[in-house]
């Protein structure tokens, strides 16, 4: 089985993403990912065996063979055939933010080609900005992530992201309707394409309850407490706008 995550900038992708890796069996490759060589080839005598053979990047092997950082490496790997946590060291690392300015600094991307190549027995694609050619058609859960176009605004604004990336900037007149509210007009076109369109704030509102409904499964306390933890980084005008209060 397959789903895949598509969004644009600033509409809460990452926050939507670990929601479905902490209550699902569906994953992905994040991280570190465009490997070559072999763990097995080069695995010390002491380094536990992993679930499938894994291929470590060149700039990795290096480090690996002369025993230098062995230990949080193969820990990261082994984290990501386990059932996630919100204790997990990638899930840590991803959402180690401590200076709001520089948010996009820790974010973990997923490696959709890695994904693809993988044994995962339920593979989750995701993809930023999609464009119509994206949408993987033989996937068995097309899912839209979208908000309104003024709280998409306001939260790539303060992280850097979306229309505030350089060289790409869509203006206010770029907007339709959906769903009933203003939305970035791309987002209406690539929800021609996907099974399931879900708000940002339906699912903050509900825990993860809302897109966690399409793999039908219920939120667990990891769900409950990532909710949490990501409203906790936002300032109170934009948690006004996601608890639509504003």
């Amino acid at each position: 089985m397959t789903a895949q995550l598509t969004y644009f900038g600033g509409s809460g992708g990452f926050f939507a993403l670990w929601h479905i890796l902490l209550s699902t069996d569906y994953r992905c490759s994040l991280g570190q990912h465009n490997w070559h060589n072999s763990y097995n080839d080069i695995k010390g005598e002491d380094w536990p065996e992993l679930p499938s053979v894994t291929n470590f990047p060149d700039s990795m092997v290096e480090e690996l063979s002369s025993n230098s950082n062995w230990q949080e490496i193969v820990d990261n790997l082994v984290d990501s055939f386990k059932p996630l946590t919100n204790n997990s060291l990638t899930y840590q690392q991803h959402w180690n933010i401590k200076d709001r300015s520089r948010w996009k600094s820790t974010e973990i991307w997923p490696e959709n080609d890695i994904t693809q190549k993988s044994d995962y027995k339920h593979k989750l694609f995701f993809v930023c900005n999609p464009s119509v050619r994206d949408v993987l058609l033989e996937a068995d859960k097309k899912i839209l992530l979208y908000t309104d176009y003024d709280t998409q605004e306001l939260l790539s604004k303060n992280k850097n992201a979306w229309k505030h990336v350089k060289g790409f900037n869509p203006t206010k007149s770029e907007t339709t309707t959906f769903n009933g509210c203003e939305v970035y007009y791309e987002v209406a076109k690539i929800a021609e394409y996907t099974d399931y369109q879900v708000k940002l704030q339906d699912i903050v509102t509900s825990q993860g309850q809302a897109l966690l409904d399409i793999f039908n499964v219920t939120i667990n306390d990891s769900n409950i407490s990532h909710n949490n933890m990501w409203l906790d980084l936002h300032i109170d005008e934009e948690r006004k706008r996601l608890f639509n209060e504003s």
